[in-house]
């Protein structure tokens, strides 16, 4: 049994990660605190409306890249807004008919200013030209207004109509899709979640006064155990809470493990600040050696 499981955890490609024997060293309760690996990221996603669904393009495992599309909506009806307000957006018939207005009210008030000039018009004749070409340039900057007002109206469709569309936020796995087409669905509802788990998180909950000479960017020895097997992660400590638990007398303290062999999250392990001796000196060199000549 022992040999199958290891040669189980060795056909998932978990290299840099060495293992060793349970039966060569103490219990790994022994090791450090016990904590539970996560997803460095996790997102749950849905529609913001309610909608239905029109096609489903991954499937769980999949591994995505940011901004590949996963799940989308029927966007048939948003799809003609664009195309609809696209024509509008690209249309200036309205600005060229103003212009044209304009041009025309220019003309008719040079000939009343030449006429009143030459004593052959009157002054209320003179103010209305004038009035008219003011007017015709207020009409004109008015459509030039409205033509921007649709450029801006088609970028909201646009983003309506992106909004059809689930797209992944990292780079990451489809840890599950929980929808299938057809499928009608409410603005609360969740339809996929995706997951990167390369790096791990794992909050440990350190006691405070191990914790006073930690800083983020120190080492972190995380010991996993998969069935017969434990393996050693590469760790960091990213983060320490600023505030301590006033019940149990501890700190938080979250460590980044490299995974590059994608151990899956929510495994159990035992952290540890200090560098492994004694009996899990060993292991810790195998994991060094390894990782010098995978660097190599």
């Amino acid at each position: 049994m022992k040999m199958v499981v290891m040669a189980v955890v060795a056909a998932m490609g978990l290299s840099g990660q060495p293992g060793g024997s349970v039966d060569d060293l103490p219990r790994p309760e022994t090791f450090g605190i016990k904590a539970v690996t996560r997803p460095s990221q996790d997102a749950v996603m849905g529609f913001s409306f309610p909608t239905s669904v029109m096609e489903v393009l991954v499937s769980d495992g999949d591994m995505v890249e940011s901004g590949a599309p996963l799940v989308r909506a029927d966007d048939r009806e948003a799809h003609s807004a664009v195309v609809l307000q696209m024509i509008r957006a690209e249309s200036k018939l309205d600005v060229l008919a103003e212009e044209k207005a304009l041009e025309l009210a220019e003309v008719e008030l040079a000939a009343t200013k030449t006429a009143f000039e030459g004593g052959g018009g009157s002054t209320i004749e003179l103010d209305r030209a004038r009035l008219g070409a003011d007017t015709a340039k207020l009409r004109l900057e008015a459509s030039q207004q409205r033509f921007q007002e649709q450029q801006i109206q088609l970028e909201q469709l646009q983003i309506r109509l992106e909004k059809h569309t689930v797209q992944a936020p990292f780079d990451g796995v489809v840890e599950s899709v929980v929808v299938a087409v057809g499928d009608t669905v409410r603005d609360s509802d969740p339809v996929v979640r995706v997951v990167s788990v390369d790096p791990l998180w794992i909050d440990v909950a350190t006691p405070t006064e191990q914790t006073m000479g930690l800083k983020a960017g120190d080492p972190a020895w995380c010991l996993v155990r998969i069935g017969d097997d434990l393996r050693l992660l590469n760790a960091t400590i990213d983060g320490i809470s600023p505030v301590a638990d006033s019940v149990t007398g501890a700190r938080r303290v979250r460590v980044e493990a490299s995974n590059p062999g994608g151990l899956p999250a929510g495994l159990t392990v035992f952290v540890r600040f200090v560098e492994p001796g004694d009996a899990w000196a060993e292991l810790s060199a195998q994991r060094g050696q390894d990782g010098e000549s995978s660097g190599g």
